[in-house]
């Protein structure tokens, strides 16, 4: 190899990890940005955690996840293997791709209709006040329905939903937590016990919804894929985990926008008809587009360098903690001009290169409910925005970042159309 084509190190802070902690905890998304500003695209923020920012270093890493670069986490974060030919990673990418073949333009066509209604219905209790404080939490309930009836057909999905918030909610200490305990001392904590009784509460649920009368969703789809009872529950945990906060958290940032940008709301109102079922109109999806660039919910993505590695022409230590922050990742990528502005409109005519772009990931490991959530989105947004002319009365100045990227203590006035 030439001196001309050895990787790049990573550009070093010098910092040392409680200096890190402590700066990361003041503002996790601040101090990405500014690390990147400061020392360039790669960057190891303290010893074995690399901050990856490069297009094609972020496109590298996400297509060589499952052999050179690792998902070693679960969602309590305990250790796993992540090695492409580990039979527990094999059975899951089975799932996965079950999982997209069930998501069917025809299976989502069908749910459209139901979704539409329910989006109504919220809007006629809506109607009757002048603002919505944390509307996050009333659209969760929302995208928890709509992947139940989704997943499930005619079965009565009983307290499914109910029991996927309550094991979010037992998770997000644990996720947000910047300690990482030995898994001796971790299955004592209080915390990860209550994390551990709740997802046992949720399985049991869904083998009892699995085990009811009725046919159709999803989970027909898993059956026909070959995957038993066990594969198929785990499958809607996680997938059940996913669909609960990520569409509300990006419905709500587009409502947000919109407030900040009364033309682009009277646009998107003009062009919208949500009870004709047509496509989705052009500025609608561009403001989801812009939206999710912006504001994408799944801010970090985490892998572990499964050895010495190279990326895009940078080297990663082995072993090391390796983070692509989409968030940042679009406010940095040169194809975004003026990027921290709101400007729909650029995506009439932009497309992102490999790694430029990534609000629902790419690679192996890619949001595989992205069809879901699109429905969701478009249909939800279009309700919404045809029925009321947002504000926001208040939002904190900092994101709440310890799950899912959302707008903290958030209050929308609203005044119907």
């Amino acid at each position: 190899m030439t001196e001309q084509t050895m990787p790049r190190p990573p550009a070093r802070t010098g910092v040392t990890q409680a200096g890190l902690m402590e700066q990361y905890e003041k503002d996790r998304l601040g101090h990405l940005l500014a690390s990147v500003e400061r020392h360039g695209p790669v960057v190891e923020l303290t010893e074995g955690t690399v901050l990856v920012n490069d297009p094609a270093a972020v496109h590298d890493v996400l297509r060589r996840t499952n052999t050179d670069f690792l998902v070693t986490g679960n969602i309590r974060r305990d250790e796993v293997s992540g090695v492409r030919g580990d039979p527990a990673t094999e059975a899951w990418m089975r799932g996965r791709r079950a999982t997209q073949k069930g998501m069917s333009p025809p299976a989502l066509e069908a749910h459209r209709a139901w979704l539409a209604e329910e989006t109504e219905r919220l809007c006629d209790r809506w109607r009757a006040r002048s603002s919505v404080t944390d509307p996050v939490a009333e659209l969760e309930q929302l995208s928890a329905r709509s992947f139940a009836r989704f997943c499930f057909g005619t079965r009565d999905a009983g307290s499914a939903a109910l029991r996927t918030g309550d094991l979010l909610n037992t998770l997000t200490p644990l996720i947000s937590s910047p300690f990482h305990f030995p898994p001796a001392v971790r299955r004592f904590l209080p915390r990860y016990r209550r994390s551990v009784s709740a997802q046992k509460n949720l399985e049991a649920e869904l083998r009892r919804v699995l085990d009811g009368p009725g046919e159709g969703g999803l989970v027909d789809s898993l059956a026909a894929a070959g995957l038993d009872a066990e594969a198929t529950v785990r499958m809607l945990v996680s997938n059940g985990l996913a669909s609960y906060r990520v569409p509300a958290a990006a419905v709500t940032w587009a409502l947000v926008a919109l407030a900040r940008e009364p033309d682009a709301a009277e646009e998107c109102a003009a062009a919208v008809d949500p009870g004709s079922g047509a496509a989705t109109p052009d500025i609608l999806r561009w403001t989801i587009a812009e939206s999710l660039r912006l504001w994408p919910p799944n801010w970090l993505i985490l892998r572990t360098a499964n050895g010495e590695q190279s990326c895009g022409g940078w080297s990663v230590p082995a072993g090391a903690a390796v983070m692509i922050s989409p968030y940042v990742v679009h406010r940095t990528a040169p194809v975004f001009t003026d990027p921290m502005a709101f400007r729909p409109h650029r995506w009439a005519s932009l497309q992102p290169a490999a790694g430029e772009y990534l609000p629902y990931g790419i690679g192996s490991r890619w949001c595989v409910g992205k069809a879901l959530a699109d429905l969701e989105l478009a249909t939800v947004l279009a309700t919404l925005v045809a029925r009321f002319r947002f504000t926001v009365e208040h939002m904190d100045p900092l994101p709440d970042v310890r799950t899912t990227l959302l707008p903290a203590h958030l209050t929308l006035g609203l005044r119907p159309r």
